[in-house]
């Protein structure tokens, strides 16, 4: 259930990265990027995301921790 939910959050990510500059885009990708960061922690597994991994440049939005 936690690998679904990690994805759906990600899914989330790259949808909100899209909107337009604002607070309202600032605020989303904080409440993503926590919830990103707590699934993580309680143990659900990393996305290897096609996305994420052929970009050129590092999102400046979220950068995936190492999993412990």
């Amino acid at each position: 259930m936690k690998d679904q939910w990690l994805a759906m959050e990600h899914y989330r990510l790259h949808t909100v990265e899209a909107w337009p500059d604002g607070p309202h885009k600032e605020g989303a990708l904080a409440a993503i990027r926590s919830s990103l960061e707590s699934l993580i922690r309680s143990g659900a597994n990393p996305i290897d995301c096609h996305t994420c991994l052929t970009r050129k440049h590092l999102s400046m939005v979220y950068k995936f921790p190492l999993a412990a």
